[in-house]
């Protein structure tokens, strides 16, 4: 399938003057396109659903004796990746370089939780569901892509995208707490849980940021690789 044949009836490729002055406009307009296939996934190019995002399982070992949380989180999903918004983009074509600043306003977490836990006078050990929601998320991405030749053609192929995530405001949920026991002692743990969130989040944030670097670079080699670098970024002649 070439672009050209894709494009009569996607109306969300959109394709960028290699010497456009205002590429980086061009380029941020055309995954804004793009962007709201993503969760659905796109068949037609084979690219899988990015919704929910699934993680690696998670450890989470710190604090001292009286502040100590031993947790493995498991089965972990998250939802709004697909909400991302480009705040910045500075491309550099020629060398197939694009460094991207980005915001992802919500971010909803769910797996499941094998913790034991001291702190203060508050102890538990236990399983449970785990919740999250995380707000107003950034990062920042390098991509770096390599030309290949097939049959004769050249193909833009990019390397893991490196990806920095900076942390926003975020809350850590435990379910079955204490189950049939104190809700009142259920409720003050949780509570010493949102206090001390930001523990969770240091452990899950590395793996966040494998996860979405690891479906980005999939999902835009899924692209490239399906059509012709002078395909993807023609120049006028």
């Amino acid at each position: 399938m070439t672009l050209e044949h894709l494009n009569m009836s996607a109306s969300y490729i959109k394709v960028c003057n290699r010497n456009d002055p205002e590429i980086a406009k061009c380029i941020m307009n055309s995954v804004e396109q793009l962007r709201g296939k993503l969760k659905i996934g796109i068949p037609e190019l084979n690219v899988p659903p990015i919704e929910p995002l699934l993680l690696d399982e998670i450890k989470l070992r710190s604090g001292p004796n009286q502040a100590k949380i031993d947790a493995n989180i498991t089965n972990a999903r998250v939802w709004g990746p697909s909400g991302f918004e480009i705040l910045d983009l500075k491309p550099n074509v020629k060398k197939n370089r694009f460094v991207f600043r980005v915001n992802i306003p919500y971010l909803h977490f769910e797996g499941d939780y094998d913790i034991d836990m001291s702190i203060l006078v508050l102890k538990y050990k236990g399983q449970g569901p785990i919740t999250g929601n995380f707000t107003n998320y950034k990062f920042d991405c390098i991509m770096k892509g390599d030309l290949e030749t097939r049959n004769g053609q050249q193909y833009l192929r990019f390397r893991k995208f490196g990806l920095n995530l900076y942390i926003g405001h975020s809350e850590v949920h435990l379910g079955n707490l204490f189950v049939g026991q104190n809700p009142t002692l259920s409720r003050a743990t949780n509570e010493v849980v949102r206090e001390n969130s930001g523990l969770f989040v240091q452990e899950i944030k590395p793996v966040l940021e494998n996860s979405l670097a690891q479906k980005f670079t999939d999902i835009a080699n899924t692209i490239t690789q399906r059509f012709t670098y002078e395909e993807l970024f023609p120049v006028n002649k």
